[in-house]
């Protein structure tokens, strides 16, 4: 299969996506279900191989369920031989007996029908048949959320080595196009080859009134420039999203004050949530949620309490480069960061459990109405300014904007503690959760989904299946130990796998995660399976 040429969609800004071939030459690979793990395994006498436990099964992906998924991730290019970046996404029905019964991969351009298999501890398999060519993918998944439903999902294929999310979608919002406010980010991932040249982001926020866009405020970095504000421009006439299909799916279209045009498809989650794919380029995911602003606007007080941050981006460095962080920051209501910790891997190169001070350089932050909110973050010496345009008080989107040797992008939460309490301890990282990671080790891609069972006294097994350039296994039940901070951070040492994983909880329910190691470019999250978590870190 044959893409076409893609060219850069921002005026003035040099160089071309080169032409990609895409060989799909690519062979089922039989996924051993975790729940072959031992379940006589444990690492202490509390703390048992996570792959027996659950009552998941098929019917866990209810009759008549749809839902849409995104990946982003490596494909093998069989002319070259070498990795290049891409994305994915789509939509499928499941009829809750193992059956895909119907489907449309938005990157393959085909029509998708198949089967899965979802074992008791909610991890499984799919297999998805592509009807324009009559060849098969492979999928592993981890249930990641019942309430409402998600899946952790990584491509197990020899040519295909990505990793994304799955949401079960909520049909009665097919009726009608997008109709409020809305907060966006997006990201262009640039081929391998061309540093940054074609690496692009966004955030900003959008009013919508039954699917016509009345305005608009952005904030675009462009690899190599600094970042520019922009609102709604002329270039395109009628401005807008069409009503969704039967599968959720529609189109947007929209320009910018500088004359870049954008066209995506988007996916319903729920009315309030929306995937969205760049169909021209196959190189660009994107996300769109429903604002709730207080009455009169946003304020600094808006912004009070703890934040975790999780975001990734493309850099200046090679092939096996890009940046992934993770951190947390105290914001006091009135402008202030009072403290917090950084965590950050750049081209291979790791700075962990970096302190975010007032010292020198103050930690700042500042809200206008719209949302548009600058936060500068002093970790150690090192500014990191970053853009954000708020969801909620408790949720947003966010541009790198104080680098532009690097296009990184990501998501800030609010922090919910245990009942009554204010911190966090170990007991709070305790039960089964879902996770997912990708990246590259040395270059390498690199993907993992399963489970984790942690006991709340700094003892957890681990249990995965990993595509590791195109290499599928599952390494059995490794044993780990874990120490929690008062501010959510989390490092845990796995066996065989890293003594590096930092994970940053939202809540007891949620993280935001990072393999710390040299020369890995690796970030993730993780989600108690049967916890009511909406947005499972991990994602785009």
């Amino acid at each position: 299969m044959s893409l076409q040429v893609v060219t850069s969609r921002f005026p003035g800004f040099a160089g071309a996506i080169s032409r990609r071939t895409l060989g799909l030459a690519l062979s089922l690979i039989t996924l051993a279900l975790l729940s072959a793990c031992s379940s006589t395994y444990s690492t202490t006498n509390t703390v048992a191989c996570p792959g027996s436990t659950g009552n998941f099964n098929n019917a866990s992906l209810p009759a008549g369920s749809q839902w849409t998924y995104e990946f982003s991730g490596w494909f093998l290019s069989s002319t070259t031989n070498a990795y290049t970046p891409y994305t994915a996404a789509g939509v499928f029905t499941v009829d809750g007996k193992a059956n895909i019964i119907s489907g449309f991969d938005d990157f393959i351009g085909s029509s998708i029908t198949g089967s899965y298999s979802i074992s008791n501890n909610g991890t499984g398999s799919m297999t998805v048949r592509l009807a324009s060519t009559g060849q098969t993918l492979s999928w592993g998944v981890t249930i990641s959320g019942t309430s409402p439903a998600s899946m952790y999902l990584i491509e197990a294929d020899q040519a295909l080595n990505s990793s994304g999310v799955a949401y079960q979608q909520t049909t009665s919002a097919f009726s009608a196009a997008p109709s409020g406010t809305f907060v966006f980010r997006t990201h262009e991932t640039t081929a391998a080859s061309t540093g940054l040249t074609g690496s692009a982001a966004s955030v900003g926020v959008m009013t919508v009134s039954t699917g016509a866009i009345t305005g608009l405020s952005a904030d675009v970095l462009l690899g190599g420039f600094a970042p520019s504000q922009r609102t709604l421009g002329t270039a395109v006439a009628n401005p807008g999203f069409t009503v969704p299909d039967a599968t959720g799916k529609g189109t947007l279209t929209f320009a910018d004050s500088q004359g870049a045009s954008y066209t995506y498809l988007y996916y319903v989650i729920d009315g309030q949530r929306f995937l969205l794919y760049d169909d021209t380029t196959a190189l660009g995911l994107g996300r769109m949620e429903a604002q709730a602003a207080p009455s009169g606007g946003f304020t600094n007080a808006s912004l009070s309490g703890g934040y975790v941050v999780g975001s990734r981006g493309d850099t200046t460095g090679s092939a096996a480069g890009g940046v992934n962080s993770v951190g947390q920051f105290s914001a006091d209501g009135a402008g202030n960061v009072t403290g917090g910790s950084y965590d950050t891997v750049r081209d291979g190169s790791a700075s962990l459990n970096v302190t975010i001070t007032s010292s020198g350089t103050a930690s700042t932050y500042s809200v206008a109405a719209n949302g548009r909110t600058t936060a500068t973050l002093n970790a150690n010496g090192t500014v990191v300014q970053q853009t954000v345009y708020l969801v909620s008080g408790s949720r947003g989107f966010f541009l790198v904007s104080s680098d532009t040797s690097r296009v990184e992008d990501g998501t800030l939460e609010q922090q919910a503690f245990a009942a009554g309490a204010n911190s966090f301890s170990g007991s709070d990282f305790n039960g089964q959760s879902a996770f997912v990671t990708g990246g590259s080790i040395a270059g390498t891609p690199l993907d993992r989904t399963g489970t984790f069972t942690s006991d709340g006294n700094g003892n957890l097994g681990w249990a995965e299946v990993v595509n590791s350039g195109g290499v599928v296994n599952t390494p059995g039940c490794l044993p780990g130990t874990y120490t929690v901070a008062t501010n959510g951070r989390v490092v845990a040492s796995v066996t065989t796998l890293s003594g590096n994983l930092v994970f940053y909880m939202v809540s007891p329910k949620e993280a935001y995660l990072l393999q710390g190691d040299s020369s890995t470019q690796i970030s993730g999250g993780s989600a108690v399976q049967l916890g009511a978590v909406a947005n499972p870190p991990g994602g785009f």
